[in-house]
């Protein structure tokens, strides 16, 4: 089982050499020392200049902070995280040779609920996070990519997972196409948002606000909040009802409002299956 046999450029749409990681276009691609596979797409995003912002880049710094607070047990942010990955044990039923593609895996803190991580991949625009999860999963496999633009050939995947990352990606529509296009007939995805436009709102003013406001009194919490939570709950689901079934779960209520519970889980399957 190779993770190049499924894989493909996301600049010329080729496949990769496992060995040069240059594409049949001739495109070159890298790996870093610590097993990061680049394989970004070459298109200019307007996400791009605006994470520059230095508040932005002031957020970015503070991931030995931010990460551990939104995925350790201990705080109240992480223990509603963690309820969120549950759904990822869904896939441990899945055969060494059907992959796992986690979209915005961070850390990799969720995968610690699968039996096996040879077949698990971990996409992520953060090199950093990517190197947290390689530290924790050294049997997994690391890319630094494009949601929008993934890198992987057409019907390749059987089971896509995210945990708390639609509600970040600017250019939603071009991810959930991109899932369309790499995910098999019989697929199984799963996206799991908070209740953004709901109650995380609330929750978010009462309790991550005033931790961090307090304690980086030069950081624009609200500011940063809002440029990252790009999409609200009800939008994520709607764009996936485009191209797939979906079935939703909200917790820890089952009322189908976002103003009465954390989060949604949807199990998304393709429409004509």
């Amino acid at each position: 089982m190779n993770v190049f046999d499924i894989l493909r450029s996301p600049v010329d749409q080729q496949p990769i050499d496992p060995d040069t990681l240059v594409s049949g276009g001739g495109v070159a691609h890298n790996r870093t020392e610590a097993g990061i596979l680049h394989l970004d797409s070459d298109q200019v995003r307007l996400s791009d200049q605006v994470y520059a912002h230095p508040q932005l880049e002031r957020w970015a710094n503070l991931t030995k902070d931010v990460i551990p607070y939104y995925t350790s047990k201990k705080s109240i942010a992480g223990k509603i995280a963690n309820a969120g990955y549950r759904g990822l044990r869904t896939f441990n039923h899945a055969k060494e040779s059907e992959w796992i593609l986690d979209i915005g895996c961070g850390n990799g803190a969720q995968a610690d609920l699968l039996d096996n991580h040879s077949n698990y991949i971990g996409l992520d625009r953060n090199a950093q996070r990517l190197g947290m999860m390689l530290e924790r999963h050294p049997n997994a496999t690391a890319i630094y990519g494009d949601a929008g633009a993934l890198p992987f050939k057409d019907k390749t995947l059987k089971y896509v997972f995210s945990s708390f990352a639609f509600e970040h990606i600017w250019y939603l529509k071009d991810a959930v196409m991109e899932i369309d296009r790499c995910t098999t007939d019989d697929a199984t995805v799963i996206i799991v948002i908070p209740t953004e436009g709901g109650l995380w709102n609330l929750g978010r003013n009462l309790i991550s606000k005033p931790r961090f406001t307090k304690k980086y009194p030069d950081l624009d919490f609200e500011f940063v909040s809002h440029v990252q939570h790009c999409n609200q709950a009800t939008q994520v689901i709607r764009t996936l009802e485009t191209f797939f079934k979906v079935k939703r779960r909200y917790m820890p209520t089952l009322i189908p409002s976002v103003y009465c519970n954390i989060f949604v889980e949807l199990i998304c399957t393709k429409q004509g299956a």
